[in-house]
């Protein structure tokens, strides 16, 4: 099987995780990078705004073009939100399955109408594509309800997943340690859910914290607990991995904008060999059983109290975070598995058809 990956590949974990996975199990695969065709200022104004200017002609054009030389035998379409329905109809007619896949919540602006405002125009043209791809993959069950009442042919979710080659357990040095080492961590971006109450719980209860992230985590949002987190800066590849490794707790909060149920870092934090105290969900209580493969917490209150016990009791840390590790790779959610599951349901279907 030969597929054409079409998607923005700018961030490691997605497009080219997802090809690496694919190739694992013998498939031959092409990537089409959308971010070449918006370049300069009026490209980044229709990558925001996606009007059909001729930047989009340009990629849309491209799609059917590459499709016409490579010939592969299926398109996978990654959040592809500047792709016309024109663009998907013509690769149908040329006998090439489709499908799409998306990580964000498209139908955000729908309904809770609490996205950032470029959202509003982002999913646009996505939208008018989901009636016509020949499969729709989502990264949570709530979005396939969605797209089936919006026209989809099908609809199913494909989890995310970790990569083994970057979420593992790291042995630190002496100067890693240094910088790394804490009770708990928070690795990621700032949304404005309460999360930074969380912290700050923790650290008024005496609990050591380290967060890394992006640049949205700033003075206006942590107030007097800016100056004992700063400086607050991004933790990507092997020391993502490092700022998992290094702490005794990890912590993992979950998009509101996104309706998160679970995220990416619920099977990367384990992966790494950390301990994973995350939000309570029904969907993070089917993968880990609690207090034994991951622990949660519902209330501010809970996660003070849940990371005060877990640091009175090392081996019970070390018995939880060994058995997370275990689950993820038991389970499946590497990005190898993952990507061999993807391929086991396209064959199915296409066998079904």
């Amino acid at each position: 099987m030969k597929i054409l990956i079409v998607g923005a590949w700018a961030w490691p974990q997605y497009e080219a995780a997802f090809a690496r996975g694919l190739r694992q199990s013998g498939i031959e695969v092409e990537g089409l990078s959308t971010e070449n065709f918006f370049t300069g200022f009026l490209g980044h104004v229709q990558k925001t705004l996606t009007f059909p200017g001729l930047a989009m002609w340009r990629l849309n054009k491209a799609v059917v073009s590459v499709c016409k030389k490579q010939q592969p035998d299926f398109v996978l379409f990654w959040r592809p939100t500047h792709v016309w329905p024109s663009t998907i109809k013509q690769l149908t007619i040329m006998g090439v399955d489709t499908a799409s896949y998306n990580n964000d919540d498209p139908f955000s602006t729908k309904t809770h109408g609490n996205a950032p405002w470029h959202h509003y125009f982002l999913w646009f043209w996505y939208l008018r594509c989901i009636p016509f791809f020949g499969k729709n993959f989502f990264y949570r069950k709530i979005n396939c309800e969605e797209a089936m009442s919006h026209g989809a042919k099908h609809a199913e979710v494909l989890l995310p997943y970790f990569m083994p080659w970057q979420d593992r357990p790291m042995k630190l040095t002496a100067a890693e340690s240094q910088r790394f080492q804490t009770d708990v961590v928070f690795v990621g971006h700032y949304e404005p859910d309460g999360r930074e109450l969380s912290l700050r719980g923790l650290a008024e209860a005496g609990i050591r914290v380290k967060l890394w992230g992006g640049a949205y985590w700033t003075s206006a949002v942590l107030g007097d607990l800016y100056a004992s987190l700063a400086p607050i800066i991004t933790a990507e590849g092997d020391n993502y991995a490092k700022a998992l490794s290094g702490a005794k707790v990890c912590l993992c909060f979950l998009s509101k904008l996104n309706r998160d149920t679970y995220t990416r870092r619920c099977f990367e934090i384990p992966a790494c060999g950390g301990l994973m105290l995350a939000e309570r969900t029904e969907d993070l209580l089917s993968f880990f059983k609690e207090d034994e493969e991951a622990c949660f917490f519902s209330s501010k209150e809970e996660l003070v109290q849940k990371v005060q016990w877990l640091l009175l009791n090392p081996q019970k840390r070390e018995l939880i975070a060994a058995a997370g590790l275990r689950r993820v790779w038991a389970d499946g959610h590497d990005v190898n598995s993952r990507a061999q599951q993807f391929i086991t349901r396209i064959n199915n279907m296409s066998e079904r058809v």
